[in-house]
C-alpha cells in the first residue's frame, strides 16, 4: 500500500457512511487522526463525511451526523483515501450508484477501505480481487463458502486497500496507518492518549468474544479460535501455525501443557461436538452434517462419531426422537 511518510502533505480522508452505520466504528476512524493532529501541532489529517444522498444520516444508535453527497465531485477529487462504514447487515445490498464513484476513485489511485461489513461494498464492486482483505467476522465464513476470499486477520493494509473486522479493530487499523504514515513514535503516542495498550499488527487474528475459563495464554486461545472458526474446512497444523504466527512444535507443547491432548485430537473433538449439536438441533441429513463438520468421507464420519458417542449418527438421532416422543 502506498502510505509514505507525509510530514509535508495533508492527508484527506473521506468517510462514506451507509444508513445504520456503527457510530463507534466511525469514531475509531476519525478520532485517532484528531489525536495525531493534536500531538503534531498541526492538521496533518483532514476528513469529510459522505453518504449517498448527503444531508443528515442516522447511525445504528439513532445519533445523526451531517454528510456531503457522494456526487460532490469536487470534494471526491481531493481525497487521498475513502473508507466505508456500514451497518452489520451485509444484505443491505450496495446501491448501483456506489459503483461508478468507487471505481473512479480506484482508477485515480485513491486508497479504498472498509470497516466491518463496509468491505462488502468494495467486494461487490470488484475492488478487492487483488488484495488481502477481511470483513465483519459474523459474515466471514458465509462469504468464503460463496467463493469470496476474506481472511481472518483483524485488519489488512495492502495494494491500496485497507479493511478490518470492525469494532475495536478499526482503531487498530488506523493506528497502523498512522504508523506507516508518520512513524511508530506518533502511533504509540496516539495509542497512549486513547488508552490503547498495544499496537496490533495485520498478522493477528480474531479471538472468540469469550473469556477463557481455563486461564489459557492468548496464543493458545488464538489457536483454539482458529479451529472453532474453521469447522467445515479444517485447517492443517501448518496452516494454523502460519495464521497464528506460532511454530508447530510450540502449538503442540501448548496443548500438552494446558489441555493434555494433541491439537489434532482437540480439533476432532470440536468437529464431532458440532456434528452432535447439528444432529439433534437441525433437520440436516447425516451427509450434510458430515460435510459441515469437515468430514469428506461419510464412513470416516460414522466411525469417528460412533467412537466418540457410542452410537452411529442415525441411530443416535432416532433414539433421541423416541425419548422426546415418549
Amino acid at each position: 500500500m502506498s502510505l509514505d511518510i507525509i510530514t509535508n502533505k495533508n492527508w484527506q480522508l473521506g468517510v462514506l457512511l451507509i444508513p445504520g452505520y456503527n457510530l463507534a466504528e466511525m469514531s475509531h476512524i476519525v478520532e485517532p487522526l484528531e489525536v495525531a493532529n493534536h500531538r503534531l501541532g498541526h492538521d496533518l489529517y483532514q476528513w469529510t463525511l459522505f453518504s449517498l444522498e448527503g444531508g443528515s444520516l442516522s447511525s445504528s444508535c439513532g445519533i445523526q451526523v451531517n454528510t456531503l453527497s457522494l456526487s460532490s465531485i469536487a470534494e471526491l477529487e481531493q481525497l487521498d483515501a475513502l473508507v466505508i462504514c456500514a451497518s452489520h447487515d451485509i444484505y443491505q445490498l450496495p446501491d448501483q450508484r456506489f459503483t461508478a464513484p468507487l471505481k473512479r476513485l480506484a482508477s485515480n489511485g485513491v486508497l479504498l477501505g472498509g470497516v466491518g461489513s463496509g468491505a462488502f461494498y468494495l467486494y461487490r464492486v470488484g475492488l478487492l480481487d487483488d488484495c488481502r482483505w477481511t470483513i465483519d467476522h459474523r459474515h466471514l465464513d458465509e462469504l468464503r463458502q460463496q467463493g469470496a476470499t476474506p481472511n481472518r486477520a483483524i485488519f489488512n493494509v495492502n495494494n491500496n486497500r485497507f479493511t478490518c473486522q470492525g469494532g475495536s479493530t478499526s482503531l487498530d487499523m488506523m493506528l497502523h496507518i498512522i504508523h506507516l504514515h508518520h512513524g511508530k513514535a506518533l502511533a504509540i503516542s496516539v495509542a497512549e492518549e486513547m488508552n490503547c495498550a498495544i499496537l496490533r499488527t495485520p498478522k493477528e487474528h480474531r479471538l472468540d468474544n469469550k473469556i477463557s475459563p481455563y486461564g489459557w495464554p492468548n496464543s493458545l486461545q488464538q489457536v483454539a479460535s482458529l479451529m472453532e472458526n474453521n469447522i467445515d474446512e479444517p485447517l492443517s497444523l501448518s496452516e494454523i501455525s502460519e495464521y497464528a504466527g506460532l511454530g508447530k512444535r510450540q502449538i503442540q507443547r501448548l496443548f500438552k501443557v494446558y489441555i493434555g491432548i494433541s491439537p489434532s485430537i482437540y480439533y476432532l473433538e470440536k468437529r464431532l461436538n458440532y456434528a452432535h449439536k447439528l444432529l439433534f438441533e437441525s433437520e440436516f441429513t447425516v451427509e450434510k452434517i458430515a460435510i459441515r463438520s469437515g468430514f469428506s468421507s461419510l464412513p470416516s464420519f460414522y466411525k469417528c462419531y460412533k467412537k466418540r458417542f457410542g452410537l452411529p449418527p442415525l441411530k443416535a438421532r432416532h433414539q433421541k426422537a423416541l425419548m422426546w416422543s415418549a
